[in-house]
């Protein structure tokens, strides 16, 4: 387990997670917020919706792919 600590609006929050997931959380808030682990609220609000954003164009790409692949073995 790993300890990653973000500040957000001056107030600091610990969070632990499993190491595989740290790394890949540590490498997205890096992306995310420019380098930075002190934001504000609306940062973090974007960071979500992007990631949420993320998350819904991988799932119609994920959807198509498995529908392509429904028709093909029919």
């Amino acid at each position: 387990m790993k300890q990653i600590v973000l500040t957000i609006a001056s107030k600091d929050y610990t969070i632990r997670l499993e190491d595989d997931f740290a790394e890949a959380f540590a490498a997205d808030i890096k992306k995310l917020l420019n380098d930075k682990y002190q934001f504000g609220v609306k940062e973090l609000l974007t960071a979500f919706v992007q990631k949420c954003h993320e998350n819904y164009t991988q799932e119609s790409e994920m959807d198509k792919i498995l529908g392509d692949l429904d028709k093909t073995l029919k």
